[in-house]
């Protein structure tokens, strides 16, 4: 069983401005604090990734994974197919419209296969989410 994580934050843009910036995967080197790479390896029947595999910088490695994503509205989820290190990482991001933009509820399960102390765990799973939340709003802000 992994780490749960989750957080929200409130986005200065509209819903789908923030939607555009979540689904563009092939984007988030750009904005993603770590990711150095990422490839959209299939799509679904609406041209939204389905698949893709990132490389990322981890800090003491580079590590590769692969995962499945689906849609449900504006609730974008992703679990784990496969991954060097990692034995899981799935999480969602859930957007609710409001008055001023967008809420953004990122959630994440992360587990590794290091025997590392649950604390060190929790705080890894919670430092990918406070980037993800900190670039996404950074990124769907600059593009609104």
């Amino acid at each position: 069983m992994g780490e749960r994580v989750s957080d929200e934050a409130n986005v200065a843009a509209p819903i789908d401005t923030v939607w555009n910036t979540i689904t563009d995967l092939a984007a988030y080197p750009e904005w993603a604090e770590g990711v150095l790479e990422a490839e959209v390896l299939t799509t679904d029947g609406d041209g939204y990734p389905e698949t893709a595999r990132f490389r990322v910088d981890a800090r003491v490695a580079e590590v590769a994974y692969t995962l499945r994503y689906t849609y449900d509205d504006y609730d974008v989820r992703w679990t784990l197919i496969e991954g060097e290190t990692i034995s899981q990482l799935d999480g969602a991001y859930e957007l609710a419209q409001t008055d001023g933009g967008t809420r953004v509820r990122y959630l994440l399960e992360a587990d590794v296969d290091l025997p590392l102390p649950g604390f060190l765990k929790k705080r890894a799973a919670k430092q990918i989410l406070d980037q993800g939340l900190r670039g996404l709003k950074s990124r769907a802000e600059a593009q609104a």
